[in-house]
């Protein structure tokens, strides 16, 4: 990169050079193919420019450039202005010749505007003594169609994104892009960036060769990620190229398809070896229940950890749905239904579409619910929540996310830190589903697996079940299968906790 002559003392100064004066800065491009080289030489002089200007500005001396820079220099300018080119050349035709058979079609004569156009514009920014050849390339090469930098359709794909997924899943999607744009720059040679999104929405799509797409998942895997973690990683990245692809953003076939192979069985055998989340026994059930959650604590959870844990055993609920109920959400108080109160979990907290559902209330867990919901309607708010200490927080503002890491602190004082890792709150859920199936076994026949899969929102795993049996039965039918499952199928000790 040349420097220009009236900034030779001030470089020189800046890097320290005893001569005094700083007239190039030379990098090495890595490659003897021409063709690479050409396609890594912008990126290298973008390189040098914001080093060389680094060091100017930390001696104190104003950058290469000064303070100015042509509006439409920016990056985002740059793409919506090439974008919008290659949107109109596009839409013109290409056939035509002039008398002496050369191309003279409407779409050639558009191309030779623009690089008029930019002809200027690269004359303009050379003579400020910034590379006019790296703009004209990098905007004809995007208006052809040539190069599809991920700054141009990023921002369309996490509009429809924000349509169809949670606010969770939008934060992971968002980790996951840069995680692939600090890969991305690692390999190039340009080490961790400061803004991995600002970087990647600076690389070309169609450059990423196909070999380092391949190498991605080992790559995380050095990281230290775990299995699981690397196939969600990857199957947003997998999503992102199906969309560019249905878009005609890009063509072929997705590089991403098979790329979570042989995941699932390397998370399953760490999972083997690591202990999975499993079920309370009895016994930890009843030192949890008899518990004073706010024994020796200066908190504000005590009541809540209280009456979420009754509540997610006798329902089954997750978490987040348990923590999000408000004063709508308590279904059948006129009990046109039948004797039980229930619980409703909407769309909005429901994990996915099964997950939409209603939850007959146990006589053993309404008081619980009957002192919530006196507390909320007092407030006079329309809806209030049954559980306000449970703020939203997270990546998806879940009423869940604070109280998990209260649980956390809780579990562990009661069950020891050996507990981690295999017991939490979910683990009340999966008691849930054992007392229903040892009520079934102890002929509480409305405790049936597909009731069971109703009440605590899964897919029924049989192909007949999720597909031609009822979405939804009756109120009774579940109303029985709760009783029965504290009846037939709930050890006497925790019965015996749970009754106030």
């Amino acid at each position: 990169m040349s420097i220009p002559r009236d900034r030779w003392i001030d470089a020189g100064k800046a890097y320290g050079k005893p001569s005094g004066i700083l007239q190039e800065r030379v990098v090495s491009l890595q490659t003897r193919d021409l063709k690479e080289a050409i396609r890594r030489r912008d990126k290298a002089l973008a390189h040098l420019r914001a080093e060389v200007d680094a060091k100017l500005i930390a001696a104190g001396f104003a950058p290469l450039a000064g303070d100015w820079k042509p509006d439409w220099m920016e990056e985002d300018a740059l793409l919506a202005e090439a974008l919008a080119a290659r949107k109109r050349i596009q839409a013109v035709s290409d056939v035509g010749e002039d008398e002496e058979g050369y191309p003279d079609s409407p779409m050639h004569r558009l191309i030779d505007g623009m690089d008029n156009m930019l002809s200027e514009r690269a004359a303009e920014l050379d003579g400020k003594g910034l590379d006019g050849a790296a703009y004209l390339t990098r905007f004809r090469e995007i208006a052809t169609g040539a190069a599809t930098p991920f700054g141009s359709f990023l921002n369309r794909w996490r509009r429809e994104r924000e349509q169809d997924v949670s606010a969770s899943t939008l934060h992971m999607e968002g980790a996951s892009l840069r995680q692939f744009g600090t890969y991305l720059a690692e390999k190039q040679g340009w080490g961790t960036p400061k803004d991995p999104m600002v970087f990647l929405e600076q690389q070309v799509i169609e450059d990423i060769p196909l070999p380092v797409i391949g190498e991605y998942s080992e790559w995380l895997s050095e990281k230290g990620l775990s299995p699981k973690t690397i196939g969600r990683q990857i199957s947003s990245l997998k999503v992102l190229w199906d969309w560019c692809l249905r878009k005609h953003i890009l063509s072929g076939a997705n590089p991403w398809a098979g790329a979570t192979a042989g995941l699932k069985k390397r998370a399953e055998k760490m999972g083997k070896t690591r202990g999975r989340i499993v079920a309370y026994t009895a016994d930890e059930l009843v030192l949890l229940l008899k518990a004073d959650p706010d024994e020796g604590r200066r908190w504000a959870w005590g009541s809540a950890i209280h009456d979420l844990m009754r509540l997610a055993l006798l329902t089954g609920a997750r978490e987040n749905e348990l923590c999000s109920l408000s004063i709508s959400r308590i279904i059948n108080r006129d009990g046109k239904l039948g004797p039980l109160w229930g619980i409703s979990v909407l769309d909005t907290e429901a994990k996915t579409d099964n997950s939409v559902r209603s939850v007959p209330l146990h006589p053993l867990v309404r008081p619980v619910i009957e002192r919530r919901l006196a507390a909320a309607i007092a407030t006079g708010q329309p809806d209030a929540p049954l559980f306000p200490e449970c703020k939203p927080g997270g990546p998806g503002m879940k009423r869940g996310y604070y109280f998990a890491k209260r649980f956390t602190t809780f579990r562990r004082d009661v069950l020891g830190v050996g507990s981690d890792g295999r017991k939490v709150f979910h683990s009340f859920r999966k008691c849930f589903v054992t007392f229903m199936e040892m009520a079934l076994a102890n002929g509480a026949a409305a405790c049936t697996e597909l009731v069971c899969d109703h009440l605590i929102g899964h897919k029924p795993p049989r192909l007949s079940a999720n597909t031609y049996a009822a979405k939804q039965f009756d109120w009774p039918l579940y109303s029985d299968a709760i009783l029965g499952m504290v009846d037939k199928g709930m050890p006497k000790a925790v019965k015996d906790a749970l009754t106030p």
